[in-house]
């Protein structure tokens, strides 16, 4: 398998040749692991505001991530990101702080019980599925993404995890809660 294809630029028009190429001499004319991918999914129920939130999460630069929210927000949803990091132990207080401040300043959700207390159900719900809390020593990094609709929320935390750099590796977590 040639380079080009490896990382998603086989026979592809020149301006993408030409990005693949600029992309292979940036990184010395080396083998790279680079992978570029192009999703499309249609959601197509109410219930899957955490696809969406996975999505968001799931971006790696501002571009993406104002790519994913403008389209999510189109559809009549709304939705926002942001970024803790950390040892594990102390990322409650963290992800709280981040997580409510960014969706109270982004409207998506207002500052009333029952959208409160939802978010902060699906945050729990996402944690718990993104570390243990026996791994309190461990160094993370995390993006959030929070997407909600008139009858859903979800919370999604995608990032590193390590005790040693060497050994980091990625974690996922979601929660979602009726609101």
């Amino acid at each position: 398998m040639d380079w080009k294809t490896f990382i998603g630029f086989g026979d592809l028009p020149q301006e993408r040749e030409e990005e693949a190429e600029e992309i292979k001499e940036s990184c010395g004319n080396q083998e790279m692991e680079y992978v570029k991918l192009s999703v499309k999914i249609d959601l197509k129920q109410r219930s899957q505001v955490g696809r969406a939130a996975l999505l968001l999460a799931l971006t790696t630069d501002e571009e993406e991530e104002e790519s994913v929210k403008k389209q999510i927000i189109a559809s009549g949803w709304k939705a926002v990101a942001t970024e803790v990091g950390g040892l594990a132990g102390e990322l409650p207080q963290k992800i709280t702080r981040a997580l409510v401040g960014a969706a109270l300043n982004a409207g998506v959700v207002e500052k009333e019980s029952n959208e409160m207390h939802a978010l902060m159900h699906a945050a729990v719900e996402a944690l718990n599925g993104f570390v243990s809390m026996s791994m309190l020593e461990a160094s993370i990094g995390a993006k959030i993404g929070i997407v909600r609709n008139d009858r859903w929320i979800a919370v999604a935390v995608l990032g590193d995890t390590a005790y040693h750099a060497v050994a980091h590796h990625e974690r996922c977590g979601l929660g979602v809660m009726h609101l």
